[in-house]
């Protein structure tokens, strides 16, 4: 018997590492179930040499879904089976509660913005979450949206980030005279990619000693290229970046913009003040007040430009604050990384047995 299958739409860069920590730990006899191999909205890539832990593709099953998964389920007879509530193929992970078997769901919130409600949707999570036998969430404000829908028997099990690579690219952070703003994300409306170059850009109309990098793909490209031709000695424009190169664009860079209109969470606040940025933040990201609190960063309004160009501009006059910021942002990184997530796994495990 399994100790547990994570039951997930798709493998990427952060579970994988995730996986691999709690495989080399030993303690835990787990296998990973996919869907797919990646999520097709997004450009990482997960080599399966890599994957050194016991896994399953279900797209690369020539059998039905069913038959695949009573094959997997049979071999597998798992105590415990870890999913997502939201994906509807993964709904069949009920006929494993119905037999008094544990099923735990990780939950992020999701926002109005990013999610079209429906009566019949939010039912199902109130059912979904009522029969769980364990939630498990990131931080406080999660905790909070999964109670709303009935959610009990809440485990802690924070997100983990390359705390090692990416403090020792903060550490080797050269001063610029100009402010280094980095943007790290999808290139979609969504994501409030339109309302941070304007804002941007009508900072530097003014003069401000700003430059601002982007990191990303998406719909929105030509938009990034534009402002890029308008100031080529202002804005650089990366294009998408890997996790394993992401290291070095922190480190070359003073403060993570993020100004997204409903992200679940938002990983790259994370890496961003593991790397020492603070963060300037929508006030739509999961547990994002929780992260950014105590100097770490400010969170703010999406449609509010007039506060983000005049925080933007602060930090580039105040160097004193800056500094300030970063060394709050690298006291809160330390051990977020892929070694505590196994940990509160084996926690989770012990706790749930």
């Amino acid at each position: 018997m399994r100790d547990v299958v994570f039951w997930l739409p798709a493998i990427n860069p952060y579970w994988h590492e995730r996986f691999v920590a709690l495989h080399s730990a030993g303690e835990v006899d787990f296998e990973c179930w996919f869907l797919d191999h990646v999520d097709p909205d997004r450009d990482w890539v997960v080599d399966e040499a890599d994957m050194t832990y016991p896994h399953t593709f279900l797209s690369d099953s020539r059998e039905s879904l069913l038959s695949t998964l009573r094959k997997l389920y049979l071999r597998a007879s798992p105590a415990r089976v870890f999913t997502f509530h939201y994906e509807p193929r993964l709904w069949l992970v009920w006929a494993h509660r119905l037999r008094g078997r544990h099923v735990a769901l990780y939950c992020l919130m999701t926002w109005d913005s990013w999610v079209q409600r429906s009566k019949s949707k939010e039912l199902a999570k109130k059912i979904f979450f009522r029969l769980s036998s364990s939630t498990l969430t990131p931080g406080p404000d999660s905790d909070a949206w999964a109670r709303s829908y009935g959610a009990r028997n809440l485990f802690r099990l924070h997100h983990a980030v390359d705390v090692e690579a990416l403090s020792a690219a903060g550490s080797h952070r050269v001063d610029s005279p100009e402010l280094r703003l980095l943007y790290v994300g999808r290139l979609v409306e969504d994501k409030g990619v339109p309302f941070i170059l304007s804002v941007v850009e009508d900072l530097l109309e003014r003069g401000l000693p700003i430059t601002l990098r982007i990191v990303g793909s998406g719909a929105l490209e030509a938009e990034v290229q534009s402002l890029v031709a308008r100031w080529p000695d202002a804005v650089v424009f990366d294009g998408f970046v890997q996790s394993a190169s992401m290291p070095s664009r922190y480190g070359d860079s003073d403060v993570l913009l993020f100004p997204t209109l409903g992200d679940p969470y938002g990983l790259v606040v994370d890496e961003a003040l593991a790397a020492g940025l603070p963060v300037i933040s929508s006030d739509r990201a999961g547990d994002i007040s929780w992260r950014l609190a105590d100097g770490r960063g400010w969170v703010l309004d999406p449609e509010a430009a007039g506060d983000w160009a005049a925080t933007i501009e602060r930090l580039a006059r105040d160097r004193e604050l800056l500094s300030r910021s970063r060394a709050a942002a690298v006291l809160f990184s330390r051990g977020h990384d892929v070694q505590r997530w196994a940990t509160e796994i084996k926690r989770w495990v012990s706790s749930t047995a």
